[in-house]
Parts: structure tokens; C-alpha cells; sequence
């Protein structure tokens, strides 16, 4: 009689070496390559990947079934509140960029005060820990795309995403406004209006 161990289907399936399943992510800084619109009218292009450790494999595209990539999982959020007793700081009621930022700072209380090293992990690396702990330590208005990355490192849903969004972009904009109103004339500009008004005399 034949062993399983010299059968020519090779050895028996509990003995042989499994090779875990190959992870990849998207490469820092990738610019999509062959941008092109589909039939459905979305963008569609190319960007390339990298192999992660496989102790890092939950944060990638795992390639499986003979290479076909699967989507990433789908971004965790944090437990929402009961009905009618809505606790998450409110971006919109911001002011100013400390105003802001403070409300940031209760948004991360209220997701459970992450580590910044786990902040970092959550958003998928688009902000490094550093980068989190010197946006919160400061009252300057951060960057769009970092409070992005915050609010997803914080576990934030889509609604989060657009309430932060919204409530950034009018302090921008308010902060626009109030630079071009200080900002003085050009001196080609003051020369013309003073013509002007030398003509009107």
C-alpha cells in the first residue's frame, strides 16, 4: 500500500507548507496612471501597489484566487450614540481655526481618545501620528486632507465626513476674505486711481 507522504499527489493536505495569500497597498504618493471614464461615467485609472508584512495584511488588497484583488474592507466606524442623545462635538459651531481645533480635539475624546500610532494605522498611514499630535497641539486651521485622515482615524461616518468638510470649508473661506480685505492695493492699481481722480478734478 502507497503512503500519503509518497502518493504522487504529493503529501497529504494536513502536511503541506500553505503560503499565505499575497497583501498589497496602495504606494505612498501614487498618482493614478490612465485616467479614463467608463461606461458608467466613473474615473477609472491605475495606481501602483506594494506588498505589505502579513502582521499589516488587514490594512490592504488581498490577492486571491490566482491574483484577482479584492477591495479593501470596509472603513470601521465608531460606536454611534443613543437616539436623542447626540454627544459628538459640533465642527460647525467653530468660529475660528482654535475654535476648530478644539472641537477636533473633543471629536477624538468622543471616539475614545485613540493613540496617535493607532490614529495613524485607522486612516490607512494618509497621516503619520506626528502629523496628528502637531495639528491637535496647535490653534492654527489645519489641512483639508489631514482632517480627513482624522476623521477617519476617529472612526467617523460619511456624515462626519461632510459635516467637517463643510464647517472647514467656511473657516477657509471666511479666513480668505478677511486676507483680501487687509491685503493692500496694488501700487499699479493706486497709481491708476489716482489719475483717475487728478482727470476728475
Amino acid at each position: 500500500m502507497t503512503s500519503d507522504l509518497l502518493s504522487p499527489s504529493g503529501p497529504h493536505p494536513s502536511l503541506r507548507r500553505t503560503t499565505p495569500s499575497t497583501v498589497y497597498r496602495v504606494a505612498p504618493d501614487a498618482l493614478p496612471k490612465r485616467v479614463r471614464r467608463g461606461a458608467d461615467g466613473k474615473l477609472y485609472g491605475e495606481v501602483p501597489l506594494i506588498p505589505v508584512p502579513h502582521d499589516e495584511g488587514d490594512q490592504g488588497v488581498r490577492n486571491t484566487r490566482g491574483g484577482e484583488l479584492d477591495r479593501q474592507p470596509p472603513r470601521s466606524t465608531a460606536v454611534p450614540d443613543l437616539d436623542g442623545h447626540d454627544t459628538r462635538p459640533d465642527p460647525l459651531a467653530a468660529t475660528t481655526p482654535a475654535e476648530f481645533v478644539e472641537a477636533m480635539r473633543l471629536f477624538r475624546r468622543w471616539a475614545g481618545t485613540p493613540s496617535y500610532r493607532k490614529m495613524q494605522q485607522n486612516c490607512g498611514n494618509r497621516c503619520s501620528a506626528t502629523s496628528f499630535h502637531t495639528a491637535l497641539s496647535q490653534d492654527k486651521l489645519p489641512k483639508l486632507s489631514l482632517v480627513e485622515a482624522f476623521i477617519a482615524a476617529c472612526g467617523g461616518s460619511d456624515e462626519e465626513y461632510r459635516r467637517w468638510a463643510t464647517a472647514w470649508r467656511r473657516l477657509e473661506l471666511r479666513i480668505a476674505d478677511r486676507s483680501n480685505r487687509r491685503s493692500p492695493a496694488s501700487p499699479s492699481l493706486q497709481r491708476d486711481t489716482e489719475e483717475a481722480s487728478d482727470r476728475e478734478e
